[in-house]
């Protein structure tokens, strides 16, 4: 597997070690932002057999509009959507004090090195190319430790 296929996540200094486990301790938020709706069922089925509690957005303006009534743990989300995509979305939840420590994990087809530095310069906490097995997205939100 390249570099530019890994998951990448940030570690977290002094995490407990996480338990092997197929469901979530506690009841994690996770907004999933993507304009596929494939891709949209698949996060919210695989998550939500794991315990994790799923949000939906189709793109950056319904998520920042999900967010304000309803503060998730973290935030998965696509770069490339209509109105508002995800390097958007990004700037406008920095830009507000109650969203701008969110965890944010972009998954996306765009893999180029350019973009993933962006990324991380924006802080994003981990990024996964599609196509993508769900044990990658399990293993970046368990690095999370949410």
């Amino acid at each position: 597997m390249s570099a530019a296929r890994a998951v990448q996540a940030l570690p977290t200094p002094n995490a407990a070690p996480r338990q092997t486990t197929s469901q979530v301790a506690r009841a994690t938020r996770v907004l999933v932002v993507d304009d596929s709706a494939v891709i949209r069922i698949l996060l919210d089925d695989v998550l939500s057999a794991l315990g994790y509690e799923v949000q939906v957005a189709e793109d950056g303006v319904s998520a920042l509009a999900m967010m304000a009534a309803s503060r998730p743990d973290v935030v998965l989300t696509d770069l490339n959507m209509p109105q508002m995509d995800g390097f958007a979305l990004l700037a406008a939840m920095r830009d507000l004090p109650d969203l701008a420590t969110l965890p944010v994990v972009v998954i996306s087809s765009e893999d180029g090195e350019a973009k993933q530095a962006r990324g991380k310069a924006e802080g994003v906490a981990g990024w996964i190319v599609k196509p993508f097995e769900p044990a990658e997205l399990i293993e970046a939100l368990w690095r999370l430790d949410l």
